[in-house]
Order: C-alpha cells, then sequence, then structure tokens
C-alpha cells in the first residue's frame, strides 16, 4: 500500500527542487489530485491525457496514415449506412456515385456490386477482432468489397496482423476512446490523434465525414428501435419482420442497463450534433422512420435526386 501523505509531501518537495520533469508519473498525478482537492473533473483530465499519451505513444506513427484523408471531400455531401430493418424499404441504387460510409454486415445487402460498391467501411464491435468471428465472414466481406478502405479501432491490430482478415494495405486504424470527456468535443474529430468513443459504429463513420471534410452527412438505416423488439438486433437481412413486437425477452440483458446504454449513445449524438453545428455541418436521418430524433429529418427519396 502506497503511503499517500509521504508520497504527497515528496512529490511537493521534488517539484519545488527540481520542477516537473523529474517528477514520477505517479507522484504527479497524485500531486496534481491533491492540490485540487480530489476534484472529479480534474481527476478525469489527468486520466484523460493519460490514456491519449499512451495511446499516442504506441499508435501515433500508425495514426499519420490517415492524413491522406484529411478534408478529402470538402465541400461534398455523404450517406452514412447503418444496417436496420428500414433499408428493406428503400432503394439504394440511386447512390451510386455518392459517397457512401456503410458499416458491419453491410456487404450482405444485394446492391454491393449489382449497382455500385461503397467508398468506405467501418467495423468497430470488439466482436470482430476478439477471435469469435468466423474468418469465413471476413472472406466473403473482403470478396464482395473489391476497393474501399476499411476503418477499424486500434486493439484490432494484432488480430489482422495475425490473421490477415481484412487486406493491409487499404486498412486504417483509429484511436477513439472515451466518450463525453469535454477534451474530446471541443474541434472536429481527427484522425491522426485520438476521437472521441464512438457507442456505435455509424458514430465513428460520421466522425470520419467530418474529418473527411464532407459538409453534409445524411444517415440512412439508423431504426434504432432495439428497446422496442425485445433485445432482438433486427437488420436489413434478418428474416424477423419489421413489425415484430416485443416480447420480454432481452438475450440475457437487463432492461435498465439497456435504456442507460442507449442513453448514453444518444448523449454521443448530440454531441455530434452540436459540434456539426459548430463546424458549419448539416446532419440529417433520412432513415424511414426508426426512433433517432438528434438529427433533423430528410427524406431520402427528395434527398437523392438533389445534386450539389
Amino acid at each position: 500500500m502506497v503511503d499517500k501523505t509521504n508520497l504527497l509531501e515528496k512529490s511537493v518537495k521534488t517539484l519545488r527542487q527540481r520542477g516537473v520533469v523529474e517528477l514520477s508519473r505517479k507522484a504527479a498525478v497524485y500531486l496534481a489530485r491533491a492540490v485540487a482537492g480530489r476534484s472529479n473533473r480534474l481527476s478525469n483530465s489527468l486520466d484523460f491525457a493519460i490514456l491519449r499519451d499512451s495511446l499516442m505513444r504506441e499508435y501515433g506513427s500508425v495514426l499519420q496514415r490517415n492524413e491522406i484523408f484529411r478534408d478529402l471531400h470538402a465541400g461534398r455531401r455523404c450517406f452514412v449506412i447503418g444496417n436496420g430493418p428500414s433499408l428493406k424499404e428503400q432503394d439504394l441504387s440511386p447512390l451510386k456515385g455518392e459517397l457512401t460510409f456503410v458499416t458491419n454486415s453491410f456487404y450482405r445487402h444485394p446492391v454491393v456490386g449489382e449497382a455500385w460498391q461503397p467508398s468506405y467501411y467501418f467495423l468497430s464491435d470488439p466482436c470482430y477482432f476478439d477471435d469469435s468471428a468466423d474468418l469465413a465472414d471476413f472472406a466473403q466481406m473482403t470478396g464482395r468489397i473489391e476497393s474501399a478502405p476499411f476503418f477499424v479501432p486500434c486493439f484490432a491490430r494484432d488480430f489482422l496482423a495475425r490473421t490477415s482478415a481484412l487486406p493491409s494495405q487499404r486498412t486504417y486504424l483509429v484511436a477513439a476512446q472515451g466518450g463525453l470527456e469535454e477534451e474530446l468535443w471541443r474541434k472536429k474529430p481527427d484522425l491522426t490523434a485520438l476521437m472521441p468513443g464512438a457507442q456505435t459504429v455509424v458514430q465513428l463513420a460520421i466522425m470520419t465525414a467530418m474529418f473527411m471534410g464532407c459538409s453534409k452527412i445524411y444517415l440512412l438505416g439508423l431504426d434504432h428501435d432495439w428497446l422496442s423488439h425485445g433485445g432482438e438486433h433486427i437488420n436489413f437481412y434478418s428474416e424477423q419482420a419489421i413489425d415484430s413486437q416485443p416480447d420480454g425477452n432481452l438475450n440475457g440483458w437487463q432492461y435498465k442497463p439497456l435504456m442507460e446504454s442507449v442513453l448514453t449513445m444518444w448523449e454521443i449524438y448530440e454531441k455530434l450534433e452540436q459540434l456539426a453545428r459548430a463546424e458549419g455541418i448539416t446532419i440529417c436521418n433520412a432513415t424511414r422512420a426508426g426512433f433517432l430524433d438528434v438529427f433533423e429529418r430528410a427524406n431520402y427519396e427528395d434527398a437523392v435526386i438533389i445534386r450539389q
């Protein structure tokens, strides 16, 4: 057990005699917290700074690869596409020639290959990279996605190096950690640095669209209606009907943690909306129906015939 009082006294003495450079990391953190009266806000800021520095030391050079995407599509519109069941009711073929940011299992959509190829592909769920995923699914994905760059979390690096599940030459790592920390929301997300942690993969795609300079971002397939479907994840490729009713089966989850998780998700969407407005970016939800009410609504059929 560390004698915190003694540690504080030694830290103060070292600070007076030799300056900050001579302080150990543990002592410096404890000193700052003690001087601030153990302020939760300062404590969180210090934890965030340590996390950021650690991630940048480990992945900083890799993240610099992402510089090629900065403002690459400045002033253009794009479509960020989830996998909700509403996609069954929307014709995506008019998106040929548009900037499309797709996610997770979108490679299963019949539009892929038949009408157009996505511009960018995003995977972020840890289950893709913890050895529980079937590598055959990756093979099917990469077989259908011919040229789009893949964006994945930094923690996927070792898995991908070991399995070659995604083509390395067009796979890019992103460092997204935390969530609602104020330090992360003061400026537009930067793919070459630490970005806010995303609760959903589409949030990561939205941040990337911002980094690429897109001025208008349309959202599709973001039904976000899990809580009304008994905890089932119903997607455009699911056999369940869209209008299936909740039956109380939450697949092992309790309802309160699910609600808390969705609340955090909503708060991150609110942060994205606020940041977008500050940066002069418009985010519109063109999903047919669904519960995501953070962004202004847009009619998809009208949007696809509007050309900039």
